[in-house]
């Protein structure tokens, strides 16, 4: 499988126009706050991403929440 070229655009992050999948990426620290910056805009279209923030982050002492780790969580059918 040959390597894809990343293409960027600009506009409004919430609502790409792009056709195909798409991947919002978000980086943040590792102290699980979440109400200021972009995640604002996030948690206005989507109740998930939070959610599952907020959840990730107060199982941290069994998972892999940690600085260079990543969540993924789909916001919409693909």
């Amino acid at each position: 499988m040959g390597v894809t070229e990343i293409r960027y655009l600009k506009g409004d992050t919430t609502a790409p126009q792009a056709k195909g999948t798409k991947i919002i990426a978000h980086i943040c620290n590792n102290l699980g706050g979440w109400g200021k910056g972009f995640v604002v805009a996030i948690s206005k279209r989507w109740d998930e991403p939070e959610s599952e923030y907020r959840k990730w982050h107060r199982a941290r002492a069994t998972n892999d929440f940690d600085l260079g780790n990543i969540q993924v969580v789909q916001v919409q059918p693909s």
